[in-house]
């Protein structure tokens, strides 16, 4: 037997002793008998295929692969022994001892690598463990004082109406509620500290792993060494975090968890500790749970983030856009708080904050808080992360929605460029960037770019979505009405009849962005010259808009508006008249009588009684829409200007009557 092979079965057997198999059990696994299995662990050179085999029974799948790399070593070693010179048998005896004996410190050292690797591996579990218990207690504190504060509610309006006996019976409750608290806040305690002694332990362990490492090549001199080969410890599976119930018995069920896990942390770090300083580790005096300032008004309830969460969720499915954005400013501020601005899971919660604002109708707050994510998400996840072009995009939107959209245009020209290098010219992203890019160049005054711009975003858009993506219709749409505001409303009229055509087809006929189209075809054919085209079309329109959208609908008021407007334009300003006159009453009564809307539709009105022959009321009419339009838009406002205008010249149709 050489020395390699005796070193190789040394490695093998001890192995088996730590699997704590026998070797009848071995024999059926490795298709060996026992007889053979005792002589090749005795130091007989195995076959590669026995020491594959007693590795894969007989090492946890974690460390299989490095371990059998190294007995595949051994082995090789094992049977190709380095030779000695027949001259000096004596010198060769000794280099054969040393030989073993470097090679018997190897193995040691690799040993200690290994348990240092695995330990570090259990420890960094703890300490997320206890990271994710901490946030589950922190949430179950503040259940409990909301519970405690309902039920001392409760209790005290039974004091005034019921018997002593419930009024006990909740007091009872109430201590039970307390109880609970106290080992809420106990459990919190151990958890950081189990976090604290873990990450301590995990740190001291990387270090010496670091030495140890650089012991075993300074050993191995310029041979290969395994622990190159040494893989990265299994992350941790997700640790507790299970939904609660606010009673009691389940509290302390979800209670009974908390102190099971960090039991099992103790356990683990206390060992660990042992084993490497020979003292368990020491225990920081614990704080009391010092809850920070509150989120909400004293009189008002606080939420625990994990109900935080699940009621912001909720209210954005229902739509209650002022709901969810309240309850995820709170999310923000309470994750904020406790993880940082930096935590991925805080950026989301300051993202959906951001979006809701939006949503909820004040795109200006949402645009400052959207700046702010922005920033961070750069600094934290990096410029061409899709979260942070996501939240670009948006923050773009909003600044545009709050009313600038030069910088508007600006800022999406910079998310396309970035989309186009990061996500590829394709990437529905992309698209859409482009999209609001060519919308906001269009909107800063600049109809024509916006135009062109259009023109290759349908192009791409067809080609990447397909012709009736939503995207590709919404664009076409846009493009019409951009053509239109670049001087052509005849093509426009045109492009806006083939995108009611496939709405129509794809949406269906009574979707509302069918509607918007029908609404703009019938507006570019009496620009291009048809009135009473115009003025047919827009009677479909009010109707169909009334039914599927109702009557006081904003579009369906502005689809009456314009349907008066071309039934004047047409010839018959007497019924236009009539008209108008209903929809600044239904206007008044909906948007306001400050409404811009409602001030225009005053004075047509009011223009349209002249032309129908009664310039003494179009007169009267003008002053009161002249004094309200200086109050709400301004006397410079082009709609004030007008109103004057025609107020003077139906005082002078009046008087030369």
């Amino acid at each position: 037997m050489n020395t390699q092979a005796g070193l190789l079965a040394e490695f093998l057997r001890l192995r088996v002793d730590e699997s704590g198999k026998t070797l009848a059990v071995l024999s059926k696994q490795v298709g060996y008998s026992t007889s053979q299995l005792s002589t090749h662990l005795s130091g007989r050179i195995p076959p590669h295929d026995l020491v594959v085999g007693l590795i894969a029974a007989t090492v946890p799948a974690l460390l299989r692969e490095r371990r059998e790399a190294e007995a595949v070593r051994m082995l090789r070693d094992a049977q190709h022994p380095p030779r000695t010179a027949a001259r000096s048998v004596v010198p060769a005896q000794v280099s054969a001892v040393s030989v073993a004996r470097v090679q018997a410190e190897q193995i040691q050292v690799y040993e200690r690598l290994t348990r240092a690797l695995e330990q570090e591996g259990e420890l960094r579990q703890a300490a997320e463990n206890s990271a994710r218990l901490v946030w589950v207690l922190l949430g179950m504190v503040n259940t409990l004082e909301d519970r405690v504060r309902q039920l001392s509610g409760e209790r005290d309006r039974l004091i005034d109406r019921v018997a002593e006996g419930d009024a006990e019976a909740a007091q009872r409750r109430i201590g039970r509620a307390e109880e609970q608290k106290t080992t809420a806040e106990s459990e919190l305690a151990r958890a950081r500290e189990k976090q604290r002694q873990a990450e301590e332990l995990a740190d001291r362990l990387r270090q010496e792993i670091e030495a140890l490492t650089d012991d075993l090549d300074r050993l191995r001199g310029d041979q290969s060494s395994p622990h190159d080969q040494l893989p990265t410890l299994a992350a941790a599976s997700p640790g507790p975090g299970e939904e609660r119930d606010a009673e009691a018995d389940d509290i302390d069920a979800a209670l009974a968890r908390a102190t099971a896990v960090n039991d099992q942390d103790t356990e683990t770090i206390d060992r660990i500790s042992t084993e490497i300083t020979g003292n368990p580790p020491s225990v920081l005096q614990a704080q009391p749970l010092v809850p920070d300032n509150p989120l909400t008004s004293p009189d008002t309830t606080n939420k625990s983030a994990v109900q935080l969460k699940e009621d912001a969720e909720a209210a954005g499915e229902r739509g209650d856009a002022p709901e969810a954005a309240r309850l995820y400013g709170a999310l923000a501020a309470l994750s904020t708080a406790y993880f940082g601005p930096d935590h991925g899971d805080v950026l989301d919660n300051r993202a959906h904050h951001a979006y809701w604002v939006d949503e909820a109708g004040d795109p200006a707050t949402a645009r400052d808080l959207y700046t702010s994510v922005v920033t961070d998400s750069i600094r934290v996840l990096g410029p061409d992360h899709e979260d942070t072009l996501l939240r670009r995009h948006n923050h773009a939107y909003c600044t545009d929605a709050a009313g600038d959209p030069a910088t508007a245009r600006d800022l999406h020209a910079d998310v396309v460029a970035d989309c186009t290098r990061v996500l590829g010219p394709d990437h529905e992203h992309t698209l859409l960037s482009r999209q609001h890019h060519a919308y906001c160049t269009g909107k800063a005054g600049d109809p024509a770019t916006a135009r062109d711009l259009y023109t290759d975003v349908i192009t791409d858009s067809s080609r990447a979505l397909g012709p009736d993506h939503e995207h590709t219709l919404t664009n076409r749409h846009d493009h019409a009405y951009y053509v239109d505001a670049a001087g052509d409303p005849a093509t426009a009229r045109d492009l806006y009849a083939d995108v009611i055509t496939d709405r129509a087809r794809v949406l269906g006929p009574d979707h509302p962005d069918t509607l918007t189209s029908r609404h703009d075809h019938a507006h570019c054919t009496g620009k291009a010259g048809d009135p009473a085209t115009a003025r047919d079309l827009y009677t479909g329109v009010v109707t169909d808009c009334t039914r599927v959208l109702g009557p006081d609908h904003e579009d369906t008021l502005l689809s009456r508006h314009n349907h008066a407007h071309y039934t004047d334009a047409a010839g018959d300003p007497a019924t236009a008249r009539d008209l108008h006159a209903d929809v600044v009453t239904d206007c008044t009564r909906v948007l306001g009588p400050d409404h811009e809307d409602t001030l225009l539709s005053r004075h047509h009105h009011a223009y349209c009684t002249g032309k129908a022959g009664d310039p003494a009321a179009a007169r009267d009419l003008y002053p009161d829409v002249i004094t309200d339009s200086t109050r709400a838009l301004g006397p410079d406002h082009e709609h004030t200007l007008a109103s004057r205008k025609q107020f003077d010249h139906w005082a002078q149709e009046a008087a030369g009557a």
